[in-house]
């Protein structure tokens, strides 16, 4: 309930709410991370792929998620990690590795 009370009260408008909860869908309870594609999304929320782009752009700069790009072992792209931010920042996020 914590997430979408905190979503609420930001400056983020129904579609930027919409890709949230989406993410927040395929979040690990434990970790409070998630990697689902913009496909993913886009499907989920019927939102084109140019939207749920320009929404996940806005909540990071929101704050209210961190994302981060993956890579593949052939250095091939795949989906990227999303953290909720709940007071996290980049210097107590455990799942950075240098």
């Amino acid at each position: 309930m914590y997430f979408y009370t905190k979503v609420s009260s930001a400056n983020v408008t129904p579609t930027g709410r919409m890709v949230y909860r989406a993410l927040l869908r395929y979040a690990n309870r434990k970790t409070w991370s998630c990697f689902p594609s913009v496909r993913t999304i886009v499907n989920d929320t019927g939102l084109s792929e140019r939207t749920v782009r320009k929404q996940i752009k806005i909540l990071v700069e929101e704050e209210l998620i961190i994302k981060i790009p993956r890579k593949r072992e052939n250095n091939g792209n795949t989906s990227n990690m999303y953290f909720f931010n709940w007071s996290l920042s980049w210097d107590n996020c455990n799942y950075i590795s240098a």
